[in-house]
């Protein structure tokens, strides 16, 4: 049975068992969704070590062709993901694992497409620059200190500083593969 969307959310300072969460998590979506997977990356907050994130644990899947991806789904479901399919994002299905922690989000995308491309140079833009982890965490905080408590208030009031470390962080990538 799939929940609501909008969830209860907080911040927490970085916890350095969040690889090990992923590397062990990884290996089950993997064998879940078999020969579509292309690759597998760490993403989002808790990837970058020292951010302040919510206590869930990003999984970003890149398959060939999404909609060859979409039947294989099921068995992330059957391994205890709730499916919210091509919910804001229609390069991307989200799906997500709660109940007892650690939590786990995954992001099944196009290898190589857009969504891939940009959430890795996010990652490794923020691993590289820690004054904008620092403005990250600072920005987040303040967010939660305001009353965005909710998911989706949460990600509305990071809406406008996330768009900026896009663009600064797909700069960063584009001089950086032409150096």
């Amino acid at each position: 049975m799939r929940g609501d969307i909008d969830e209860p959310i907080s911040i927490v300072a970085y916890d350095p068992r969040w690889p090990l969460d992923y590397e062990a998590e990884s290996l089950r979506v993997r064998a879940a969704l078999g020969p579509v997977v292309r690759a597998i990356e760490p993403f989002g907050s808790a990837a970058v070590p020292g951010l302040v994130s919510k206590p869930i644990v990003d999984i970003l899947v890149g398959v060939a062709d999404l909609q060859e991806a979409k039947p294989h789904v099921a068995k992330l479901v059957a391994i205890g993901y709730e499916d919210f399919g091509q919910i804001f994002v229609a390069e991307r299905i989200y799906l997500r694992k709660r109940g007892t922690p650690p939590h786990f989000n995954v992001a099944v995308t196009a290898y190589g497409g857009p969504f891939w491309e940009t959430n890795l140079a996010v990652r490794d833009y923020l691993r590289s620059h820690p004054a904008e982890v620092e403005a990250y965490a600072r920005h987040k905080r303040e967010a939660v200190e305001a009353g965005a408590t909710m998911f989706s208030s949460y990600s509305q009031a990071k809406d406008v500083f996330l768009r900026g470390l896009r663009e600064r962080a797909l700069a960063w990538t584009v001089g950086r593969d032409t150096a």
